[in-house]
């Protein structure tokens, strides 16, 4: 049975569709409804809607979507500045300007693509606004205790993100460790993003900040336009 939430899901995913145009490239991001947009591009393709599209997935699970439903796949190698990136998020802060991503475990390569393109759209539904999520680390594995400790001496409460399926860590598409730092959202700025960053051993964190339009499924049918600068 679909839910409320998915039906939001979907009417933002179909909304984003809008902003694709004939020989885009295309930045694709990871979650619950990038799928949703993924599959209606891939109908709007297969059925002549949309042609000569070129798809740059931003984790494994999203190249096989792309490629299951039959659009061209390239990489930020051949298209170092895509025309648009679609992607989802975990929080979007409206008073601080900036959202949290990375609880997929695709945050490294995400945050590249989405700060490469040109024009970043973000579709969530209204469950991620100002939500409490701690901000995922994408860390070098011999660099993880390390990093911890720095971390900590930055206030924040950081936890080894452990799998489900396999033993102790997750290990992100980049073959790294991922820690959530959990922090109070009021301590959160755009120079949280930079200072984490700092951090010896860290590769990239969730917090992204850039230009953006934001899209958020409010209904069944309708999405509400936010523009974060």
């Amino acid at each position: 049975m679909t839910t409320d939430i998915e039906y939001k899901k979907m009417a933002v995913a179909r909304e984003a569709l809008s902003f694709i145009e004939d020989g885009m490239i295309i930045g694709v991001g990871s979650g619950s409804t990038v799928r949703y947009f993924i599959d209606f591009l891939g109908k709007m393709y297969r059925e002549g809607k949309i042609r000569d599209i070129v798809g740059l997935p931003t984790s494994f699970e999203t190249r096989r979507l792309l490629l299951k439903n039959g659009i061209k796949l390239a990489s930020l190698w051949e298209y170092p500045e895509p025309d648009i990136a679609i992607d989802g998020a975990d929080s979007i802060l409206m008073d601080k300007n900036l959202i949290i991503k990375g609880l997929g475990g695709a945050l490294l390569q995400e945050k590249l693509m989405d700060y490469a393109a040109k024009k970043l759209i973000i579709i969530v539904d209204e469950s991620k606004m100002n939500k409490e999520v701690p901000v995922p680390i994408e860390v070098f594995p011999i660099a993880l205790e390390y990093v911890i400790l720095r971390l900590k001496k930055l206030g924040g409460n950081p936890k080894i993100r452990e799998g489900t399926g396999k033993l102790w860590p997750v290990i992100s598409d980049n073959g790294n460790f991922i820690i959530d730092l959990y922090m109070r959202m009021k301590e959160l700025d755009k120079n949280t993003e930079v200072i984490l960053n700092s951090i010896p051993g860290v590769f990239e964190n969730g917090i992204f900040v850039r230009k953006m339009t934001i899209l958020v499924g409010i209904d069944s049918k309708k999405a509400e336009k936010l523009e974060f600068n």
